[in-house]
């Protein structure tokens, strides 16, 4: 896996608030950085997921609709043209 460097800036009541959270687990402040980061990024990469299945579904369920339509739209059709007189010859 290929490592990035990030770059938080906090201002100091975050910074301390952070490294006090980093304390109460036991770990470092550069350990905790890189879990709660970690985490974030799993829960994000989560979320892309959902919604692209739910906009893949969304989609699927509107081709499906309007391929419906056509189907109706193509029975009506020939149900007028099997209706109308066709002279001899025509078809």
């Amino acid at each position: 896996m290929e490592m990035k460097t990030v770059t938080i800036r906090l201002r100091a009541d975050e910074l301390d608030a952070v490294r006090r959270r980093a304390e109460a687990q036991g770990k470092s402040l550069q350990a905790h950085m890189h879990d709660t980061l970690l985490a974030e990024s799993v829960e994000a990469d989560r979320l892309l997921r959902r919604s692209v299945r739910d906009g893949v579904a969304r989609y699927a369920e509107a081709f499906a609709e309007a391929d419906r339509e056509n189907d109706r739209r193509l029975a009506a059709r020939r149900a007028a043209d099997c209706d109308a007189e066709l002279e001899p010859g025509e078809w």
